[in-house]
This record gives structure tokens, sequence and C-alpha cells, in this order.
């Protein structure tokens, strides 16, 4: 049987008894079939000029039979000779999923990351619902272009791209609008957000490409040289007095040397117990952090693979967290808030950075992540190789490293190839020795 057929929804053959009394069918004349109009009734179906005239039927591989109506009968033919194609070829894909909307595929993907932590899949949880769903959640799968994401993506750039920030109690609808997105965080919502259930649509046999697939995303025009983040050592200690003596709490002057100083994450940070110092060897080790499930509610788990390391704390901090935690048993936090438990890393943004940044007057536009730039930079100020800051840091390979903090390792060029010419002399020095 054939896999796939056109049918004729309005034209029929007739059955006429012969003069011999047998039976036979006739088709319509050619010239019959351009004037329908005046076709006569016996070659006219139930159907005749109801609807679109041609189908197109077919089996799937699993033997389901399926059609589709089209008005021309070229139409039809081009249908099924590719639909043919795509069997043969095992390409085939069930033109009614390309029907299913984004959003349908968005939950089915989102609902198949099992490996994932509870705060990777509540940012793309809130990112779908802030700004991919409001734009293609009711579009089918298989009607996304290259040109509709190219459109969208300038209106994420620019801030006029469709949006819902109360979805879910991500963001209160009063408390934000739309700004212009910086091209990391676009390139998130776009590449892995939005990306996410278009790769799984082509795993599943949903769509037969990805339109995402060769999309150009923004680049930062940020000059990473001079923007990277820098504070003086007496900016440091400036600002850690200064947190000390609005809050009356040393924890808070510890905690922000901390992180100038050894990079931990704030998660990182705020997570540490007692017993992870090592004082005899001016460490710390860090494997787990503050994350949130994925209702928002905050809790401790475990850091990514690369990320678990210890970091190097210098001498006079270590002294200042030793008086901390000197009462402290080896399970308690080794940074507590007022009230007991660990300090949690947003409040303590809000209570004591924001607020020391501004009486101190400096760093008035960092954020605390910033402060992990600041560990580095003043690392490879004092001799820090590239494995050493990828280390302290818990970047995942050297790489990462590099790409961020390449410009400040000195420049040595030049004394390599002064290095080369002077060898290249004594060689040729010594040739033309022997020579003589």
């Amino acid at each position: 049987m054939a896999r796939a057929w056109i049918t004729d929804r309005w034209v029929k053959d007739a059955t006429v008894t012969m003069p011999d009394g047998t039976t036979t069918k006739i088709s319509p004349t050619s010239a019959q079939l351009r004037a329908l109009k005046t076709l006569p009734e016996h070659f006219r179906t139930t159907k005749f000029g109801r609807g679109s005239r041609w189908e197109a039927g077919w089996y799937e591989p699993d033997g389901t039979q399926r059609k589709r109506l089209f008005p021309r009968r070229s139409d039809a033919e081009t249908f099924t000779a590719s639909l043919e194609d795509d069997i043969r070829s095992d390409r085939y894909i069930d033109p009614s999923a390309r029907e299913q909307t984004f959003a349908a595929i968005a939950e089915a993907w989102l609902a198949s990351k099992n490996r994932i932590k509870d705060s990777t899949w509540r940012r793309y949880r809130r990112e779908l619902d802030n700004y991919v769903l409001p734009k293609w959640g009711a579009t089918p799968i298989g009607a996304i272009t290259r040109p509709q994401i190219d459109a969208w993506i300038l209106h994420l750039r620019d801030g006029t791209a469709p949006h819902v920030f109360d979805v879910n109690h991500h963001i209160k609808q009063t408390a934000r609008v739309p700004a212009k997105m910086a091209p990391a965080y676009l390139g998130h919502i776009v590449r892995s957000t939005f990306g996410g259930p278009l790769r799984y649509a082509v795993a599943e046999s949903i769509i037969g490409r990805n339109p995402l697939a060769n999309v150009e995303l923004p680049r930062s025009e940020g000059d990473l040289e001079h923007d990277l983040p820098h504070l003086t050592h007496l900016d440091i200690e400036t600002l850690a007095d200064t947190a000390r003596e609005l809050t009356g709490r040393p924890v808070d002057r510890a905690l922000l040397l901390l992180l100038a100083y050894s990079g931990p994450r704030i998660g990182e940070a705020t997570a540490l117990r007692v017993r992870d110092l090592e004082p005899t060897h001016q460490r710390a080790r860090i494997h787990r952090t503050w994350t949130v499930d994925r209702e928002g509610r905050r809790k401790l788990g475990p850091v990514k693979t690369w990320e678990k390391r210890w970091i190097p704390i210098p001498t006079f901090l270590m002294a200042e967290l030793a008086d901390l935690t000197a009462a402290g048993a080896p399970d308690d936090f080794v940074f507590t808030a007022a009230r007991g438990g660990a300090i949690d890393g947003t409040n303590w943004y809000n209570r004591v950075w924001r607020k020391t940044r501004i009486a101190a007057g400096l760093a008035t536009t960092m954020s605390v992540h910033d402060l992990r730039h600041v560990a580095a930079t003043n690392a490879i100020a004092a001799g820090a190789d590239v494995k050493l800051v990828q280390q302290m840091l818990g970047h995942k390979d050297a790489t990462e490293t590099l790409n961020t903090y390449a410009h400040l390792w000195p420049d040595r060029v030049a004394d390599v190839i002064a290095a080369v010419e002077q060898r290249r002399n004594d060689a040729l020095t010594t040739a033309r020795f022997r020579t003589a």
C-alpha cells in the first residue's frame, strides 16, 4: 500500500450499466473537469463544492492514518512528495506535532530537567514567565522563524519586548518596568531558556530543525580592561571598618574582608561552618552554598563539582575569624545573623553592603559579587598565576579565568622576543667562530 496518496473529495467515477447488463466505472472527461459547474451529477461526491477539494492521506511509520486538505492539487502533490521523501529517509515528523504551542513544549522541557539545581530550575521558570511565554507562548512551535527571533532580540535589548512580571509571584508588577537588557542576561534568556524548548522539540521529532541555530546575539560593547571593578587595600579596609561601625558587629567586617581577599561567592561564604576553617593552613573549605528551592525558599545545597575547593585566607583575617568563632561549635556557622543562624546574602546586601558603600563613599556601584573581581585583581597584582586564580574562584577551567582576567597579567611579549633574538645572535656567533 502506498505510504501517501491524493484523493479528489469533489469528483468521483460513475458506475454505469452497459447494454449487455454488465457494470463498469467511467471517469469524467478532461473537458468535464475543466467545467466543474456543469459536471454531471453522477460524477459529483456528496462533498462537491464544500471545503478544500484535494486530500493528502498517508500512514505514519506506526501505521496511524493521517490526512491534510489542500485547495489545489499541485499543493497536495508537493506535500505528499516531500512527505514520502521524509518517510523513506527516516526524517518524518508528524505535521500535526508542529501545531503544538511553544508553551506546551516549554512545560514538557522544564519537566524533563531532572538533574539541574532547584535554583537553576527557578531561574528558567522566572525567565519563561517574565519574557519568553508572553512573546511565544501561544505560537505553534513549528511556526517560529529566525526573522521573528531576530526582531524579538532587538526588543529585548531595547526593553520593549512583551513581558509579564507578576506570574508565580516572581516580581510584583508595580515594582519593576522593562529596561535595556545587558548582553549576558539577554543571552541566557534566548540561548538557554528560549532555546531549551526548541532543542527539546528537535530531539523529540516535533520540529525538523532549530530556528535558533544560527541566530546572532548582541555582544557587550564594554571595555573589560576598564570595566572590571577594583579596590585598593586602603579602600577595602575603609569599607570593612565602615561596615563594622554601621552595624556594631565585627562579623560584618570579617565577611566583607573574606569576600574581597579570598573571592568566595556570597552564598558560599555564608554557608561556611567553623569546622570548614583550617587556621594552620590559612584556608577554608568551600563545599556548600546557600541556594533556593523551586518555591524560592532558602536552603543549603552542594556546590558544583568544580567549585569544591580550598580558598586561601590571609593571616590577619584568619585571626579575626578565630576570634569570631572562638566560642562556636564545629557545626556553627562562621558568619551568624544577629538573631542566630547564617547571614542571608540578600539581607546582608540591603542591610550592610549598600549602606556601607554610601557611608564610605566608595564602590558606590559595586555589587557584592564584584568583590570576587576585587579579590582576583589584587591576587594577580601580588603574583598569582592563572591556575591559582582559577582554583581560588572555583572556575570550571582556566579558559573562564583567562577570558575575564587575561589582560591583568604582565605582557611579556617584548621580553620573549628579546630573548629569542639573543639566542639567535648567540647561535650565529658560535657558528661563525667554528668556521673561522
